[in-house]
């Protein structure tokens, strides 16, 4: 009697498996199809499931099953399912909205509008979705950040200390302003540096930005300085490919300093990108310096990005510009859907003067 007992929860577990194998994959993702459409996710679940795990690859029963899974509030489950989907078929714009419906299930406007930026915009479910979102807008519109860092110099160089506080109001879709003082302590001196920016969107995939700043006294900080940017999607889809450009000039005590930086961002998959930077200094002396960075992102959960990176470009200290080395890594983790908690690893190896490792610590806070 005990063996029969034990064997039920087994015969149940096989039975999505037989109906699968006894009325085959096509027949089972019909039947999965109908009972998600005919409310009875759970069913849906049963019979998607080992459709999908027969063939991970068929992109149709990704979209399916993460349906059904969506339906059960089984968010996580859902997300992978879609971005299956998207892995195999980057332009599948049902899993795209199912993406984009997730993030608005989780609360999130800002990540379910990203994703449909991604998607076809004359698809009629993009269309109502944006449309709902713009009527429920329960988005944060404030972001404040707060930063600081430690940084340990070779030789007799005091240590640094370095910190800062920004905040950013979204003032609608289109349009963010901020604000940002920065503190640091170097070779002994101090100086607080603040710097105003506004941010424009004109259109999906095109961004605008300016910003200017000014120091108080400045001892190795700017005098001055403003800067202009931008950037333009030109690929869209899981491998989206971004253009950017950033321009500054800068008036330090002796002389002034003025760079331009093209660089590009490309996306492998939703959960990963590379991020390439050409830097072009212009120094006191009005000579050309070059060099570059590079960096990778990934997001392995939801809630968790990592990021590690390389530069050999010129640097500016007390307004004189030298060659810098670094290496740098570190983590995002977000404790709450609107609190995110950030740590960095990073050291410089200059050219002249002291190389330094740096530990920086941050909190993000969305309201």
């Amino acid at each position: 009697m005990s063996l029969f007992v034990g064997l039920i929860p087994m015969l149940l577990l096989a039975a999505p498996v037989q109906a699968v194998a006894q009325e085959g994959p096509a027949d089972a993702y019909r039947a999965g199809v109908e009972a998600r459409l005919s409310g009875n996710p759970e069913r849906a679940v049963a019979l998607l499931g080992p459709v999908v795990a027969a063939d991970p690859r068929n992109a149709d029963a990704q979209v399916q099953l993460g349906l059904a899974q969506l339906a059960l509030g089984r968010l996580d489950a859902s997300e992978r399912a879609f971005r299956a989907a998207l892995d195999i078929a980057p332009a599948y714009t049902d899993a795209r909205v199912g993406l984009a419906r997730v993030a608005q299930r989780r609360g999130d406007r800002r990540a379910a509008l990203r994703e449909l930026d991604h998607a076809d915009a004359a698809n009629p479910d993009v269309v109502a979705l944006r449309a709902q979102l713009a009527q429920t807008d329960e988005t944060p519109r404030w972001q404040l950040d707060l930063d600081g860092s430690y940084g340990a110099l070779t030789g007799p160089q005091p240590d640094w200390q370095e910190a800062s506080v920004q905040l950013r109001r979204q003032l609608d879709d289109a349009t963010t302003v901020g604000g940002r003082l920065e503190y640091a302590r170097r070779f002994g001196k101090d100086d607080v540096y603040g710097e105003a920016q506004l941010d424009h969107t004109f259109s999906p995939g095109v961004r605008a930005y300016v910003t200017l700043g000014a120091t108080a006294d400045p001892d190795f900080r700017p005098k001055w300085q403003i800067g202009a940017g931008g950037s333009v999607r030109v690929r869209d889809g899981a491998y989206a490919t971004v253009l950017t450009l950033d321009g500054r000039q800068a008036q330090y005590a002796v002389g002034n300093v003025q760079s331009l930086t093209p660089g590009i961002e490309q996306y492998l998959t939703g959960r990963a990108w590379l991020t390439a930077r050409w830097i072009n200094l212009f120094d006191e002396r009005g000579r050309r310096r070059t060099g570059y960075l590079v960096r990778g992102d990934v997001q392995p959960f939801r809630a968790t990005r990592l990021f590690l990176g390389y530069g050999d470009a010129p640097d500016t200290d007390e307004g004189i510009v030298v060659d810098v080395r670094s290496i740098f890594g570190g983590v995002s983790y977000d404790l709450t859907p609107r609190t995110t908690l950030r740590l960095s690893l990073a050291h410089d190896d200059r050219a002249t003067g002291a190389d330094r490792t740096q530990v920086g610590l941050g909190l993000g806070f969305r309201f």
